[in-house]
């Protein structure tokens, strides 16, 4: 019985921690895609997004992939200087570093492929009062081709 009311009071405790910060809903028109953000503790954070994703690698030159899903793990590591400098420091704007995994899926007509990219990322995020997200990254990992590196940059609106 105690063991019950233990995980109980373990799944509640959980779920109140997890409402401390809604969601953030984020739409990037630059590189079309639709992504939530959720605070998995202080200065952590969950990032899944799923779209079409256009950037430029080390190994291909300038990429488009028709269909991708990503998933991060983020940690903002410069929150309370920006809170204490007074600057944005809400809606998960800030730099954060963090590990990826991004499956995608190409549908042209004679490449029918999935790739896996994964691996770390560095960034800067900022969703200003006005609603409008900027995400800018630069990630390292393996991929098909073996060692990529890939710049992001991510331009839309967010909501909560």
């Amino acid at each position: 019985m105690k063991f019950y009311s233990s995980l109980i009071l373990l799944f509640a405790a959980l779920q109140v921690s997890a409402q401390e910060l809604k969601p953030l809903y984020s739409f990037s028109l630059l590189s079309p895609s639709i992504g939530i953000e959720k605070q998995v503790k202080e200065n952590n954070s969950l990032k899944f997004s799923i779209g079409s994703l256009t950037g430029y690698g080390n190994k291909d030159g300038f990429q488009t992939k028709l269909f991708s899903l990503r998933g991060e793990y983020r940690h903002y590591y410069n929150q309370p200087k920006r809170r204490d400098e007074g600057r944005l420091s809400t809606n998960y704007s800030g730099n954060y570093i963090g590990l990826f995994a991004e499956p995608s899926f190409v549908f042209a007509k004679g490449e029918e492929a999935t790739h896996l990219y994964s691996g770390g990322v560095w960034g800067i995020q900022r969703n200003y009062n006005s609603h409008f997200h900027l995400d800018l990254s630069i990630q390292a990992g393996i991929g098909q081709n073996g060692f990529e590196t890939k710049a992001g940059l991510r331009l839309g609106f967010w909501v909560k």
